[in-house]
């Protein structure tokens, strides 16, 4: 199939929003000037009390290519069903009202989903800009996800960090609904909805450009609302672990610190036995028993979460010896 043929429409682009008045005009401007135009635009109103609605109907009035609804129920998770339930494009991607595309983003998304096989993802990298100056924070997660995207490691990656931005991916839409990805999702939604994808089978592929511009700003909600906490994050990524890949096997924690403390937490509050091992050689006695990390090589069907990301240097050594000793990441064992 073409994407220069004709049809009505190609592409649905969903986006939910939600009091994004100052950003809206230049999130909506953007999409205006893709350089392909077979588009509509199902856009959700979560209950804003700014002008974000006023500004819309402006906008879908002058095309039809915009429409509009309410949500009605209240977040983003029933505002992102609902869109699906509007959405009639073979292909379907996702916009959040604050942020930019780039003008080649939806012509380059589709012309690599045309080429893919079934049951792909197509993302891009992302860069952040702001009024303000970024932080050193998202500036990591900047460069550790644009890193996973070059090197296409999504998924051995999958249990560190949510490793597709949600205002960046494409895929068929129909796809999407046979494999139930937005159906009984919970918060972040953004990171459950990448899990379903992972667990269906769907692949990634990266078009090597920025095709997000994501902005940072002190309302977005992933800085405001407990739904984007890091102990949600934790609670939704140690229970699809426990789900799709523990299963009989032994579970082992290396490490110390928040991370550590927080992931054990949710294990014995789900009743998982685990065994925690340190990285240190000296294991301080007024603590419950911690394993040196080398009796790892006394055990056998087990897998190993590293509650640790260590600078590059010193993780290469841990991952030759966790290597040398037969696992394999995203296979025996997972960064946290």
């Amino acid at each position: 199939m073409s994407i220069t043929k004709k049809e009505d429409p190609l592409l649905s682009i969903i986006m939910p929003v939600k009091n994004a008045a100052p950003f809206l005009g230049e999130c909506l401007e953007s999409i205006y000037s893709q350089s392909f135009t077979g588009w509509e635009l199902i856009v959700v109103d979560d209950h804003s009390e700014d002008e974000s609605v006023n500004l819309l109907k402006s906008y879908a009035t002058k095309d039809k290519r915009i429409q509009l609804y309410a949500n009605s129920g209240k977040g983003i998770i029933p505002a992102l069903q609902l869109a699906l339930t509007k959405a009639k494009g073979i292909f379907l991607s996702r916009m959040d009202a604050d942020d930019v595309m780039p003008e080649e983003r939806l012509q380059k998304m589709l012309k690599a989903l045309e080429k893919s096989p079934p049951k792909t993802i197509v993302t891009g990298l992302v860069k952040y800009f702001s009024s303000k100056k970024i932080s050193h924070g998202y500036r990591g997660y900047q460069q550790w996800l644009n890193g996973l995207a070059l090197e296409n490691r999504h998924w051995a990656n999958i249990y560190r960090e949510c490793v597709i931005a949600s205002p960046n991916w494409m895929t068929r839409r129909n796809e999407l609904i046979q494999a139930s990805c937005f159906d009984d999702l919970v918060y972040p939604e953004d990171y459950h909805l990448v899990f379903r994808w992972y667990q269906s089978g769907f692949s990634v592929k990266t078009i090597p450009e920025t095709t997000l511009l994501w902005r940072e700003h002190p309302d977005r909600t992933s800085r405001n609302s407990t739904h984007y906490a890091q102990r949600a994050f934790f609670e939704l990524k140690i229970n699809e672990f426990i789900r799709y890949e523990l299963q009989s096997d032994q579970l082992v924690i290396w490490g110390k610190g928040k991370k550590t403390s927080l992931t054990t937490a949710i294990l014995k509050d789900r009743n998982i036995p685990f065994t925690h091992m340190s990285l240190q050689q000296a294991i301080p006695s007024d603590r419950p028993v911690i394993k040196h990390y080398r009796e790892i090589e006394h055990l056998k069907n087990f897998k190993l979460l590293l509650a640790v990301y260590p600078p590059a240097e010193e993780r290469v050594r841990m991952e030759n010896y966790l290597n040398s000793i037969g696992l394999t990441e995203g296979k025996n064992y997972w960064y946290l």
